[in-house]
């Protein structure tokens, strides 16, 4: 994904905020925004209340609900690894490139990052299921969002070099992915929960929301 100038001035402002605060850790603030980069932390939290779908940040560690707006989700630098030498892992790029993963699993000093539907209660939507979509990322390189299953293959949700990215999650549930990226700095990424509802059948949506992700060196 290439940056654009609106990224970079908002990336820029970011910045500067957050250079001010010197975040070292979780629950740490400035500027109206909290950064969280370790610990549990459901990033796309949905509920369903009062009629609206609604997507927040939930860190689970505290027990706390952001609005997306107002949290930093962060990457420290010990998420770097690099490529595996796979060519079923191409999407992160060319093997023995370095990529900045939050891994699915927990990792000490590490987010651990994932979807959460425990706020969506049974029978609400037709056959339980919402579908979550990536719109797209804007930020210092490519992004990938995926699953790997007992045998070590990848199962990509979102990559951003092949645009939108969506899949379906059950209500009452919760699960983690991989996310990668493939330099440091900001992205911004946009997405959007919604579902059919069982009663009238009519399609509710969360709307496109923003998120931010920072990726540190």
């Amino acid at each position: 994904m290439r940056t654009t100038s609106k990224y970079a001035a908002a990336a820029a402002v970011a910045a500067a905020v957050l250079a001010t605060a010197a975040p070292a850790a979780a629950e740490e603030t400035s500027g109206g925004w909290t950064v969280l980069d370790e610990g549990h932390v459901d990033v796309f939290g949905v509920a369903y209340e009062d009629g609206e779908l609604h997507l927040h940040v939930h860190d689970e560690e505290t027990d706390t609900e952001y609005e997306p707006g107002e949290a930093i989700l962060a990457a420290n630098p010990e998420a770097e690894t690099t490529v595996p030498d796979d060519p079923d892992y191409e999407f992160l790029g060319e093997a023995g490139d370095p990529v900045w993963i939050l891994p699915d699993t927990h990792v000490e000093g590490l987010l651990f990052a994932g979807w959460a539907t425990e706020e969506i209660p049974t029978g609400a939507f037709a056959d339980d299921t919402l579908t979550i979509t990536v719109q797209d990322s804007i930020g210092s390189g490519d992004v990938a969002l995926y699953t790997v299953d007992d045998f070590g293959d990848p199962d990509v949700m979102y990559d951003s070099d092949d645009g939108a990215g969506s899949w379906d999650v059950g209500a009452q549930g919760h699960g983690h992915l991989n996310w990668g990226f493939s330099e440091p700095g900001f992205y911004r990424f946009t997405v959007e929960a919604e579902g059919e509802l069982a009663e009238t059948g009519e399609t509710v949506s969360t709307g496109e929301t923003s998120y931010w992700f920072w990726v540190k060196e």
